[in-house]
């Protein structure tokens, strides 16, 4: 029997669980701070997204509107637990907040991705954003971009 994942909204409640898993797949110095995380809950609710089984968050997608660009949402971390991997979770929470952005008439989603993961964003529809002549350049890595044709 397979056991169904939901995506739902981050709330204060899981602030615990989420932290556990930032500290599971990050270093210390790249993990985002608890108040960050509860700032991030608070104020990005509607984009804040986890991938939860019946017992546990297995993932979850942090982003925002993009400072310089509101129009624009930024993903800030898409982390997915260990066990969980290479299953389909990220690509279900880019999904999903893909939708989220549709229903919000947010103009495109943004990230930076390092070289390793550049075929996977690839595949879940983000093009380089050096393709398109933008302004916005990536510091490390690859600038990608999803645009919102709806």
């Amino acid at each position: 029997m397979e056991i169904p994942i939901k995506i739902i909204q981050a709330s204060k409640f899981d602030l615990a669980e989420i932290e556990a898993l930032q500290a599971s797949s990050f270093p210390a110095d790249k993990q985002l701070t608890s108040h960050i995380l509860e700032e991030s809950i608070r104020k990005c609710a509607d984009t804040f997204l986890l991938a939860r089984d019946e017992n546990q968050i297995l993932g979850y997608i942090l982003s925002s509107p993009q400072a310089h660009k509101p129009q624009c949402l930024e993903i800030h971390s898409l982390v997915i637990k260990a066990d969980h991997q290479r299953q389909g979770l990220g690509t279900l929470l880019l999904a999903a907040l893909k939708d989220v952005a549709v229903k919000l008439d947010y103009k495109g989603i943004r990230l930076k991705s390092p070289d390793e993961l550049l075929s996977y964003f690839e595949m879940n529809g983000f093009i380089d954003e050096e393709e398109t002549d933008s302004l916005y350049a990536a510091s490390q890595g690859f600038s990608m971009i999803w645009f919102n044709l709806f």
